[in-house]
């Protein structure tokens, strides 16, 4: 009998960050020990919010750290990861972040269980075999269409076939330069790319701006727009679906269960939807919402815009589902969330990217590197030590 000995989280941060060179300011990574094996994963959220939740005090019985549902749990085959989770969800019910600093915690607790076992995450899920994925990077749009173009065109050359694109200001009504960017962004990627565009919540939940860029939508091939709402705006979702059409409408990146993914599919009526396992709960609530958007004709995409580590651990939540066939790919060696990892998962020959066939996740973690950015951290609750920078 296996049990969980250890949960050690790391803040890690640039030292000198420059947001014109560093997409990802900080994070935070969790490393679970039991018995003789360890595993990585990585919360998506605010890290100090994050370990806040971990070992928060107790406040009431719904009110628990994250932390003490999960030391001393057994870790011997799947179903101790369940059970687990369904102590989280009801022990901490009310610590808000919880998910998110379960999400990583969950992560490694299935690295660790994979490199027990032997096995890779995804056959302890249940899938017999891992499909490819056919990656798209984020390009946003620069500040001229002339610097979106070459950045596009960039993307092509090294060997991308799918952009994500937008920010920077894009539906804001000034349809001119908005329909220059993306004319710019579908000329560097070229007519036979796959061109999507995130609107970054732009219209609230105003429908009637939605659609009055549905025609730039359709002019420049932009298969979905993603995010065109807030993520609890389901009623304007479910308005411009029906309007742009299902299939080409996407969130979900924000949702931090498995109910509110449900909600944006049924009630939302969205044809995509993105779950971030860094967000959500982890990599067992990513497989249960790409179950369900097969079982309703939608398709599943990975939101990850941190270290490789993470991005195993959303692939591995689908691997086995052939029609899933899509994922956003982290590229930018110059992040944080790059240097973290000692392995990475590049794109092969035939322009596709496929879970490592290893045990657990299957990506391995540069301690040296982190070196270069650990944050040494004391939390005191009165004359308690609640969390001292565990060591490497």
């Amino acid at each position: 009998m296996t049990r969980i000995d250890a949960v050690d989280l790391f803040l890690l941060q640039v030292p000198d960050f420059n947001t014109a060179r560093d997409p990802v300011k900080d994070t935070l990574l969790v490393r679970v020990r039991a018995g003789q094996h360890e595993g990585w994963g990585e919360c998506e959220a605010a890290p100090f919010v994050s370990l806040a939740a971990f070992l928060t005090p107790e406040s009431h019985d719904t009110c628990r750290p994250v932390g003490a549902s999960v030391l001393g749990m057994r870790l011997d085959d799947p179903m101790n990861i369940a059970e687990i989770s369904r102590r989280v969800a009801t022990n901490s019910m009310n610590v808000l972040q919880a998910p998110h600093v379960y999400s990583g915690v969950e992560m490694a607790l299935w690295d660790a269980l994979g490199k027990r076992l032997g096995e890779p995450v995804y056959r302890l899920l249940g899938y017999e075999k891992a499909f490819p994925k056919q990656p798209y990077v984020v390009a946003p749009f620069a500040p001229t269409p002339e610097e979106t173009y070459l950045r596009t065109r960039d993307v092509v050359r090294a060997g991308y076939r799918a952009v994500k694109t937008g920010w920077s200001g894009f539906g804001n009504g000034e349809f001119t330069a908005d329909r220059d960017q993306l004319a710019a962004a579908r000329d560097g990627l070229g007519p036979e790319g796959r061109l999507f565009l995130d609107a970054a919540r732009v219209w609230g939940n105003n429908v009637a701006a939605a659609k009055s860029y549905s025609h730039l939508l359709d002019q420049f091939g932009v298969e979905w727009v993603e995010e065109p709402f807030d993520a609890t705006a389901l009623g304007a979702y479910a308005e411009f679906s029906h309007y742009h059409g299902r299939k080409r409408l996407a969130a979900g990146e924000n949702v931090n269960s498995v109910f509110q993914a449900r909600q944006l599919l049924d009630v939302g009526d969205i044809g995509i939807i993105q779950i971030d396992c860094g967000r959500i709960g982890g990599i067992a609530a990513g497989k249960e919402v790409a179950l369900y958007a097969e079982r309703r004709g939608a398709s599943f995409v990975n939101h990850t815009y941190t270290s490789h580590l993470a991005l195993s651990a959303s692939l591995h939540s689908y691997a086995g589902l052939e029609r899933q066939g899509l994922c956003e790919y982290p590229i930018d060696h110059t992040a944080l969330s790059w240097a973290i990892c000692d392995d990475h998962l590049l794109m092969r020959g035939d322009g596709t990217i496929r879970v490592p066939e290893k045990p657990g996740l299957g990506i391995a973690i540069d301690g040296k590197s982190l070196q270069n950015y650990l944050v040494d951290l004391e939390i005191k609750f009165g004359s308690a030590v609640l969390y001292r920078t565990p060591f490497l």
